[in-house]
Formats: structure tokens, C-alpha cells, sequence
């Protein structure tokens, strides 16, 4: 549902694209007040067990970002602010999975006689994030020289863990919607800098994963890139 949410977002605003180029300069930017901006990175675990690892590629995220510029005067500083849908994935590296069966969640090998050809596990979360940053620019509409630093404040709105595996020639996959004692909340600071509309991005989570003392004590970061799609 979330992913076709933000799949219906890019393909309205690629069909504005498309629609302000028949009647606007070629290379010109769409006349809307705002900007849809996609992350794209890499997520990682902070002061986890040291027996549980996270694979990079199969470790990635997105978040779909529209953000509403308030200038600050004349100068080249603006604040932007707006709403978000956050993609975030953990793949973890050997067979480890999460349980919640006990007093506390707890990171817990994978029973081998069930998948005995195990693939992958993962844990999936979707946010509601609100962002806001300050930013700076050398040209008009941002097609310059860009860096910014901003917070965001999300709320968890899904959670799932999916373990992918082989039986009989055939790959499976059994997917376990459960909460895992996340947090309902994350809230983190970001850094931005970049040239034309891409900036290298990297966003840290000062919440805990879990709950506190209802799970594992774990922060997140996330390295990657953001493109500016209007």
C-alpha cells in the first residue's frame, strides 16, 4: 500500500513534468511551490550486539520528501519544511531474525531445521516523517552549489520481518507482520551537499530503535544520495 502511495506520487509529478515542458524553455523546472525530493542510501546499526551484522545492498531505504521553502529575506538561506513517506530496510548477514516472544525483543539465530537453505532475513519499517531544515544555495531554484541541515521527526506506521529461503528448487519467502517493540517514534538530524538538484546525504537517528529496556539498545544512520525531482 505504501509503496504504491509513493509510486502514485512520482507518476503525478512526472506527469507534470511532462505537461509544464510542452508550455516552459527546455530545462526549465515546473512553476510549483515546493519540491519533491527522493532519498535514496544505505541503512546501518549503531551500538548493536556485536554478534548481529547488516548486509549493505540488501541493507537500502528511501524516503519521498515534498518540502515547502520559506525565504529568509534576500539573502541565499532558506527554511523548508513539508511531510514524508521513510522506506527503511535492515538485511542482516548469517541467520539472525528478531523474536518478541519473551519479556523483550531480542535479535535470535534462525532455527536451521525450518529454513535449512536460508536466503535472507530482514526487518522492514515505513514512516510519517515531518522534516525541516535550513537551507543555503548559490542560484535561484537551487540549481546551483546546495547544502543544508535540517531534523525530521517520523512515526512508525508499519513493521514487518521477512525471511527468504530455498524448498525443494523453489524460492520462499515467509513475511511476519509483528511492532518487535519498535519504537513508535524517530526522530535523527541530516547534512546535505551537493550541486544541481543531487546532494551526498547522511541522516542520524538520536532515538532508539526499540523501546527503551523493551529491546536491543540500537541507533540507525543512513549515507546516500538525494535527488531533487522538482
Amino acid at each position: 500500500m505504501l509503496g504504491g502511495l509513493a509510486l502514485g506520487l512520482l507518476i503525478i509529478t512526472s506527469s507534470v513534468q511532462a505537461q509544464d515542458t510542452t508550455t516552459a524553455p527546455e530545462g526549465a523546472q515546473p512553476d510549483l511551490p515546493g519540491m519533491l525530493l527522493l532519498d535514496f542510501g544505505f541503512n546501518f546499526l549503531n551500538n548493536g550486539p556485536d554478534s548481529v551484522n547488516t548486509r549493505i545492498w540488501g541493507s537500502r531505504g528511501f524516503n519521498v520528501y515534498y518540502l515547502y521553502p520559506i525565504p529568509i529575506g534576500a539573502s541565499k538561506f532558506s527554511l523548508h519544511t513539508g511531510l514524508g513517506l521513510g522506506f527503511v530496510n535492515y538485511s542482516f548477514d548469517g541467520r539472525v531474525t528478531l523474536s518478541d516472544e519473551g519479556d523483550s525483543t531480542q535479535f535470535v539465530p534462525l532455527n536451521s531445521t525450518a529454513y535449512p537453505d536460508l536466503q535472507k532475513t530482514q526487518l522492514s519499517t515505513h514512516y510519517l516523517d515531518i522534516p525541516l531544515e535550513l537551507r543555503f544555495f548559490t542560484k535561484e531554484n537551487y540549481r546551483g552549489f546546495t547544502a543544508a541541515v535540517g531534523g525530521r521527526l517520523g512515526r512508525l506506521i508499519n513493521s514487518f520481518t521477512k525471511v527468504k529461503f530455498e524448498d525443494d528448487g523453489r524460492n520462499q519467502e515467509d513475511k511476519f507482520k509483528r511492532r518487535y517493540n519498535l519504537n513508535p517514534w524517530r526522530y535523527g538530524a541530516y547534512a546535505k551537499v551537493g550541486f544541481r538538484g543531487i546532494t551526498l546525504t547522511g541522516q542520524y537517528t538520536f532515538s532508539q530503535l526499540f523501546v527503551p529496556d523493551e529491546g536491543p539498545r540500537v541507533n540507525t544512520y543512513n549515507l546516500g544520495i538525494t535527488i531533487g525531482l522538482f
